[in-house]
């Protein structure tokens, strides 16, 4: 009869360890967010960051981010964004990998990904070049489309963090920035968004490969 409890009590012992195990290895992948909490219906799953947006640079962390910002306004002229002919890739070459090139037709309300930088596509597991928002499933819920809704009535940057599914019932955390663009100067038709996970894998280094396979590649 000991020999029993003595066997289930290992057992138990084992259970709880496996358990924290796989709790730990969770955590581990929550590169963005410190508050990540695992939830009662899925032991092994991680909450969704909280979708934050905000029209001040003050809140944005990332220093590609805050780059992106000065260069866009350094293309702007005082009443209108600029138009997609303004952007210039050699001019922001570190940047590339994070880009992502957007088209948008207001009425139904649709965003097309029309360039997805090297680095985004990494972070998201998918190079979705030529989807529709809709249809890039890493992005489910994440409250971008709202933000672009914004971007357009407001024809000025929203910046953001939330989260991607990775697809194994975790979430990783990213900041974004999307900055209007006008071929019309009245407008808003595209964007140049720019997103940046808080730590690139190891797996995932940058690469001069990168620098030049975004949106060089691009037409007007």
């Amino acid at each position: 009869m000991r020999s029993l409890d003595f066997l289930s009590q290992r057992s138990k012992f084992w259970e709880h360890r496996l358990v924290a195990i796989g709790v730990e290895a969770c955590y581990g992948k929550a590169r963005f967010y410190k508050d990540f909490r695992v939830t009662q219906s899925a032991m092994y799953a991680l909450e969704r960051p909280p979708h934050f947006s905000s029209a001040a640079l003050d809140d944005v962390q990332s220093p590609r981010i805050r780059a992106l910002c000065d260069y866009w306004k350094s293309k702007c002229n005082d009443v209108a964004p600029p138009p997609r002919s303004a952007i210039e890739p050699a001019e922001i070459r570190p940047l590339l990998p994070y880009l992502i090139l957007t088209e948008l037709e207001p009425d139904p309300f649709r965003i097309t990904y029309r360039l997805v930088g090297t680095a985004v596509a990494r972070m998201h597991g998918d190079d979705f070049t030529g989807r529709d928002h809709d249809a890039v499933a890493s992005l489910a819920e994440s409250g971008i489309a709202d933000s672009y809704r914004r971007v357009v009535a407001t024809r000025a940057p929203v910046f953001g963090r939330t989260g991607l599914d990775a697809g194994d019932q975790s979430w990783i955390g990213f900041e974004y920035a999307i900055f209007p663009l006008s071929d019309d100067g009245l407008t808003v038709n595209k964007c140049l968004a720019i997103a940046c996970m808080a730590e690139v894998p190891p797996a995932w280094p940058d690469s001069p490969s990168d620098e030049t396979s975004a949106i060089g590649a691009a037409t007007p």
